[in-house]
């Protein structure tokens, strides 16, 4: 198995799943950190556009636990209500905006968190990111922080009550 990388394990130890947690992946890839959370005990939605991703994040983790992964835009698929949600290098801001903060704000508990990590090798490319994800994030309710760590930002979020 490839070494997991350091952005993964940094989302997912921001992050912080506990078991039985419902947590949802944005872009969930090859599904490396979906399987740190699995690990973890949580519940995980493993969202991604490519369906070739999707194929290879179910076969990574066959049978490692409760995982349902879905071919789409997460912010068209009806969610339920979660504990959590985190994506590593979506850059949100970047592209035309499809609502993703409003529906991170409508799915997310009171009480849940958000995690964004971006590996960010130019300090504006973490700073842009990083302003315009956290601004998104405050203006549907969430209480917002950042961080910048070897070559990358976070921006962690929990939905005030």
């Amino acid at each position: 198995m490839a070494e997991i990388a350091r952005r993964h394990r940094w989302a997912v130890e921001l992050l912080a799943p506990k078991a039985g947690e419902a947590v949802l992946e944005i872009g969930c890839g090859h599904g490396i950190a979906t399987g740190l959370v699995l690990a973890a005990g949580a519940d995980v939605v493993a969202v991604d556009r490519s369906g070739k991703m999707v194929a290879a994040c179910i076969k990574r983790n066959e049978g490692v636990g409760r995982l349902t992964a879905f071919e789409s835009d997460f912010e068209t698929l009806d969610l339920g209500t979660l504990d959590a949600a985190f994506a590593v290098n979506v850059d949100f801001p970047r592209h035309a905006d499809r609502g993703w903060a409003r529906k991170l704000g409508d799915v997310i508990k009171p009480g849940g968190r958000v995690v964004l990590v971006l590996e960010a090798p130019a300090i504006r490319t973490a700073d842009r990111f990083a302003m315009a994800a956290a601004a998104a994030l405050a203006g549907v309710g969430f209480r917002v922080d950042t961080e910048l760590g070897q070559g990358m930002v976070a921006v962690r979020a929990e939905r005030v009550p």
